[in-house]
């Protein structure tokens, strides 16, 4: 939903996690994983969008985003939810998306 927010979606959610680093074409990449959540009140529904990507560590590495095959795929999420309960729903299903790609992940160093 970032640009993409219709105008009858309410924030609900935004947050992104480094899940540690692997070794990827540039060197080291951070495993990073990300939510974005919006509710529509007028068809309660909630609308999730998961991404996960990597990006290199280094200083001198222009920072861009990219993919490696391992990665699961990005996935949107529509749930029907009490609006008082959208940021519970959110947060578990995106703690659900970050298990699913650590179990995807190639052993995971900290960063």
């Amino acid at each position: 939903m970032r640009g993409t927010v219709q105008l009858r979606m309410k924030q609900i959610l935004d947050t992104s996690e480094v899940l540690g680093a692997v070794e990827g074409p540039e060197g080291d990449c951070e495993v990073c994983v990300t939510a974005d959540a919006g509710f529509d009140d007028s068809a309660g529904q909630m609308v999730v969008k998961l991404d996960s990507f990597l990006r290199p560590t280094g200083l001198l590495v222009r920072e861009r985003r990219f993919r490696a095959a391992w990665l699961p795929a990005n996935e949107t999420v529509t749930e029907s939810v009490a609006r008082e309960e959208c940021h519970e729903v959110a947060r578990e299903i995106f703690h659900r998306w970050v298990r699913k790609v650590r179990e995807a992940a190639p052993a995971l160093h900290h960063v």
